[in-house]
């Protein structure tokens, strides 16, 4: 994962006169666009239109544990998401998974973005098989595995 963040400076009035931005960001891995609007006054006012999908791999300290497992975090952060939106998805090599998945309710973060997510739990003996987990929401997706993470 790489993060990338600007600024634009610019009078008020103009800004809201010349919206929405498209904010560009280029790395070795991936090439990320989003649109960003001004809905209010003041700093910190810009938030994002599209939403931006993380998944986060299982922590190993809790393979260490007695139950020999831990879980996939998969989040959507952007605008709150309508009732009705399709719910995080979680796919095992392909194919659905519905087991061990744990839904999460949306969470204000401020500025009008909402966080909201998913879990899956995962064994170690899956993870040090290489098997592929992928979280879906809405068009996005994105995979992990042992072969893909460090460690």
């Amino acid at each position: 994962a790489f993060l990338a963040a600007s600024r634009l400076g610019m009078p008020l009035e103009e800004g809201k006169s010349r919206q929405p931005f498209r904010c560009r960001a280029e790395h070795p891995r991936g090439i990320r666009s989003v649109l960003v609007t001004n809905p209010g006054e003041g700093p910190g006012s810009l938030i994002p239109m599209d939403s931006v999908v993380t998944l986060h791999p299982p922590s190993r300290e809790d393979f260490q544990g007695p139950y020999r497992n831990s879980t996939l975090l998969c989040q959507i952060r952007g605008p709150r998401r309508p009732p009705g939106a399709a719910p995080i998805r979680w796919l095992k090599n392909g194919s659905p998974l519905r087991e061990g998945v744990i839904p999460e309710a949306p969470t204000p973060e401020g500025s009008g973005l909402y966080v909201t997510g998913s879990r899956v739990v995962v064994t170690e003996a899956e993870w040090d098989r290489g098997d592929v987990f992928t979280c879906q929401a809405d068009e996005e997706m994105r995979n992990t595995s042992k072969a893909m993470e460090c460690g």
